[in-house]
């Protein structure tokens, strides 16, 4: 079966869309998504390595796998395999990634194509892969990771300066799915709230981030003269008091009640 192309997504439970046909062993999907990610291409002692760290693997295992994965990638419109043949695995450029896509859209400042970007989060990255120690190691995680608190961090800002508030909220809570214990992004979740006049999704907001704070603190420091000053930084309790008292950053609100 023909597909023009392919598109491995990670932004969420891994999907390989376009496919001519099922994948018969969990390995093969897994040297897809390895493969999307290295596309220099790699030797079978780097990829087996990868898929399988806990065991070396015969040449005959490596080889079926990928044979699976070629077989279910199938052929573009021009005949090719998506996944060629050779002592080196290398992906066809007719296989993309979502991570692409979300890159090409991040780039600009368009309110659109930024949402557009943050809607194509559907979870935590690279979910229900057996194994992505790789992803890890070699940090295309921390690097996905990283690019999309950046794009929803400028995001936020854009549309709150927009008066956009609750859109800028959605942007913020999609990043969290990928990130979610990462601060920057509860202080601009704590201006977006504030920026719809929303004074309980404040107050809500501001308890999520005491709670993680909370559990990630061993033992939990905390006083009874501020019991934020040990789990929080500085600059999020200063917001949060600011936004409290009805102090908008530029472009925002002030929280009403």
């Amino acid at each position: 079966m023909v597909h023009d192309s392919v598109e491995v997504a990670v932004l969420g439970p891994v999907v390989v869309g376009g496919a001519a046909g099922q994948f018969h062993r969990p390995a093969a999907r897994e040297l897809v998504v390895y493969l999307a990610f290295h596309r220099a291409g790699v030797r079978h002692a780097e990829w087996s390595l990868a898929i399988w760290p806990e065991r070396p693997v015969s040449l005959a295992t490596a080889h079926s796998t990928s044979s699976d994965a070629r077989r279910a990638l199938g052929r573009d419109a021009d005949g090719r395999p998506h996944l060629p043949r050779g002592v080196t695995l290398r992906l066809g450029d007719s296989v993309t990634t979502d991570v692409e896509r979300f890159a090409s859209l991040a780039t600009s400042d368009d309110p659109q194509r930024l949402l557009g970007a943050m809607g194509l989060i559907r979870g935590q990255v690279f979910a229900g892969l057996r194994r992505t120690d790789w992803a890890v190691f070699d940090g295309t995680q921390p690097d996905i990771e990283a690019m999309v608190v950046r794009t929803a961090l400028r995001g936020a800002d854009v549309l709150v300066r927009l008066e956009r508030g609750d859109e800028a909220e959605w942007i913020v809570r999609q990043a969290l799915r990928v990130s979610p214990y990462d601060e920057r992004l509860y202080r601009a979740l704590l201006v977006a709230t504030a920026a719809q006049g929303n004074r309980v999704r404040l107050h809500a907001a501001m308890a999520q981030l005491q709670t993680l704070a909370g559990e990630a603190a061993h033992p939990p420091a905390r006083t009874v003269a501020d019991p934020w000053a040990d789990c929080l930084h500085p600059a999020t309790t200063d917001l949060y008091r600011d936004l409290l008292l009805g102090s908008p950053v530029e472009g925002g609100h002030p929280a009403r009640l």
